[in-house]
């Protein structure tokens, strides 16, 4: 968490696919503010809420958290 240049790309997807923090939420079932601070590393999905954004955004877990160990 906050480790400054380890940096996820969550966002990357999530605008690639067209989707918006709300969008995303509501899919993975958590507020939008959960994604932004996702997005921003200042704390972690569980694993399952992890291989769900996976699936939703056709990446994969190490595509969209490659500096974490689920």
């Amino acid at each position: 968490m906050g480790l400054g240049k380890r940096k996820n790309s969550l966002a990357f997807w999530r605008r690639v696919r067209g989707l918006s923090q709300e969008d995303l939420g509501r899919l993975v079932g958590v507020c939008s503010r959960t994604i932004w601070s996702w997005e921003n590393d200042t704390s972690m999905p569980t694993k399952a809420q992890a291989e769900r954004m996976a699936r939703l955004l056709r990446t994969n877990i190490r595509e969209l958290f490659p500096f974490e160990v689920f």
